[in-house]
């Protein structure tokens, strides 16, 4: 049975491309709790497949103080938020029609060089909302543990966040390097695994 895929209505403002909302992100004062595209799309993607639905409001003042407030927002503020919307929107369908085309948005340098770092705690700094909720895939015991495994390795140290076991197990260094390759396929079997939970919210 498919969710019922969340998401906004859309809005006749017009939309901000990623590279100016990159911009208008790194020039806010205070400084949000994303920064940058890339993290921004990994706290996006959590939210999207997390254990239970988070009330927008919630999470936008989560990410931008009070210059997420919706109701207030106009001009470039709120053509960025409805970049933010818009991004939100296009992983809740990419995962609800076609999981395999999924992409996150990894920073990457002129030569092709992948950084997954900010967007694997932009994730994680999403999961910290319902850290709780998010426990059985945080429990080294269980196997269901590796899922979580190539995003958490590029973010353990900024949380103090260890693994014990797995990580000695496969080789953390080695596989740390193509790590990311992994991250596109667990993101919407993170989605199916909250399924059930997500499901149960609606009845």
């Amino acid at each position: 049975m498919r969710q019922k895929r969340a998401g906004f209505a859309p809005a006749a403002q017009k939309v901000m491309d990623l590279e100016r909302l990159d911009a208008w992100l790194e020039q806010l004062k205070p400084a949000p709790k994303i920064d940058g595209v890339s993290m921004l799309d990994g706290y996006l993607a959590a939210i999207v497949i997390g254990p239970c639905s988070i009330p927008p409001d919630e999470w936008f003042f989560d990410l931008l103080g009070e210059k997420g407030n919706i109701a207030t927002a106009h001009g470039k503020r709120l053509a960025a938020i409805m970049a933010i919307v818009a991004r939100f929107n296009a992983i809740g369908e990419v995962l609800s029609t076609a999981p395999s085309k999924y992409a996150p948005i990894f920073q990457r340098t002129d030569e092709g060089e992948v950084f997954a770092g900010p967007w694997a705690l932009g994730f994680t700094t999403a999961m910290k909302l319902r850290w709780k909720a998010w426990e059985p895939l945080l429990d080294a015991t269980r196997i269901e543990c590796g899922l979580l495994l190539p995003i958490m390795l590029y973010s353990a140290d900024q949380l103090a966040f260890h693994f014990d076991k797995v990580p000695q197990a496969m080789g953390a260094k080695s596989y740390l390097k193509t790590a990311y390759h992994d991250i596109p396929i667990v993101v919407p079997t993170i989605r199916d695994f909250w399924m059930p939970n997500r499901l149960a919210e609606t009845n």
